[in-house]
């Protein structure tokens, strides 16, 4: 085991995917960047708990899966209550723990929300912003213990071209078979995030001292089957990279057979701090070789929900008073509206197979991780009762029956009936 570690840096770059990385990707041209992280252990294996940025870190801070803490779905406005997570963990035991974000409101109305402000504070365009607030932050005092977080929105979307003239339409270039031609955008965003403000953070951080995670929250699409990340879930969106720095760990011994998962990092993190937290659920602490013994044939899950809150998250109503948030799903007492295309999905996988269910059609695809072609799944049971596993094992169930709206109770319901609770 590592030693108690005093200072804590994780990256999530937004839409990242797992082909946008010079060691998923020989063509992909970050020489600075891969130079900096070649010391880095990759996790090659590692997923999402969900294709969105809101339920995405909400997993990341809490270490629990969008069922266990409540933001199901992207426009799911609060988590359920009573859940820790890492910044408040932190500054209990005296770190300084602050984020930074180029869109710090999407993480408005969450319970970590006071921590997360914008990168650059003087700055109208964060992606203009300077980096000198946030080095600043990160090496003074030199002595403090320190737990950061930084969110670069660069990628998401428009992938550094809002503004641009004569910029392409991407997902028609996708569906005119275009894909590569469209990734190159893509690629070059990606490339503007690592090898030109990544590498002047890194460059100034002594990796002796600094445990340092950067990760996707999620990946992107960017085929005839979904193009953006939110709309289905897919082993593109689901499947990102995560490269890892601790120090006194030469290599961290990520398991070759079995997936790792986004919640993993709360474990990980709080026991290289030596933080007691009480944690009791599905995430692993990647330098506890017997927490892996112990998961044999893992499975991990990845959650999506768009049945709510269709174009809620714009700045007017981000921007609105804490007090008229009543509930995770209403404003002012009144329901989000609900989303006419709006889907429920979740996914398993082993890190080999991707199996998705459709949990409103019971429409389901089985399909290969390595080359993504479709699978025959003679019996989809198999991998619903990995779900369901999941489902019935959690030690969370008690904050399920917080504040659920008719539509989730009804879900809830078909789920305990098909498990054979209810009749």
């Amino acid at each position: 085991m590592a030693k108690q570690i005093q200072k804590f840096l994780l990256i999530s770059i937004d839409c990242w995917r797992y082909d946008a990385l010079g060691r998923t990707n020989p063509s992909f041209n970050t020489p600075k960047f891969d130079l900096l992280t070649q010391g880095f252990s990759l996790a090659d294996r590692f997923f999402v708990t969900a294709p969105a940025t809101r339920p995405s870190h909400v997993s990341l801070f809490t270490g629990l899966y969008p069922f266990e803490h409540g933001l199901y779905g992207q426009t799911y406005l609060k988590m359920f209550g009573g859940v820790q997570n890492l910044f408040q963990l932190f500054e209990a035991e005296g770190y300084h723990a602050f984020g930074r974000s180029e869109r710090s409101e999407v993480f408005r109305f969450l319970d970590f929300e006071s921590y997360i402000t914008a990168r650059d504070s003087q700055a109208k365009s964060q992606h203009l912003g300077s980096l000198e607030e946030i080095i600043e932050s990160l090496i003074t005092p030199a002595d403090q213990p320190k737990f950061s977080f930084l969110h670069f929105w660069y990628t998401h979307g428009g992938y550094g071209l809002s503004g641009v003239r004569n910029a392409p339409n991407l997902g028609a270039m996708v569906k005119a078979g275009q894909t590569e031609e469209a990734l190159r955008y893509y690629y070059a965003a990606v490339t503007h995030i690592q090898e030109f403000l990544l590498v002047e953070i890194l460059k100034l951080l002594d990796l002796d001292q600094w445990a340092i995670f950067i990760f996707g929250d999620h990946g992107e699409g960017f085929n005839t089957e979904v193009m953006a990340h939110g709309d289905v879930l897919h082993q593109n969106v689901a499947h990102v990279p995560l490269l890892a720095n601790i120090p006194g760990v030469e290599q961290i011994s990520f398991p070759a057979d079995q997936p790792v998962s986004m919640i993993d990092l709360f474990p990980t993190i709080t026991s290289l701090a030596g933080i007691e937290t009480g944690y009791d659920g599905y995430g692993q602490n990647w330098l506890d070789s017997s927490e892996q013994t112990s998961q044999q044939n893992r499975w991990v899950l990845t959650e999506l929900d768009s049945l709510y809150g269709v174009g809620f998250l714009k700045a007017s109503n981000l921007e609105m008073p804490h007090y008229r948030v009543t509930s995770r799903m209403t404003v002012d007492g009144e329901e989000l509206p609900r989303d006419p295309n709006g889907r429920r999905m979740w996914s398993v996988t082993d890190g080999d197979v991707f199996y998705r269910e459709d949990e409103l059609s019971g429409h389901s695809v089985l399909r290969s991780i390595a080359d993504g072609k479709d699978l025959n799944c003679l019996d989809p049971q198999l991998y619903r009762n990995h779900y369901e596993d999941l489902l019935i094992g959690s030690n969370y169930q008690h904050l399920s029956m917080q504040d659920s709206t008719e539509e989730e109770e009804q879900i809830l319901e078909g789920r305990l009936r098909d498990l054979g609770y209810i009749e």
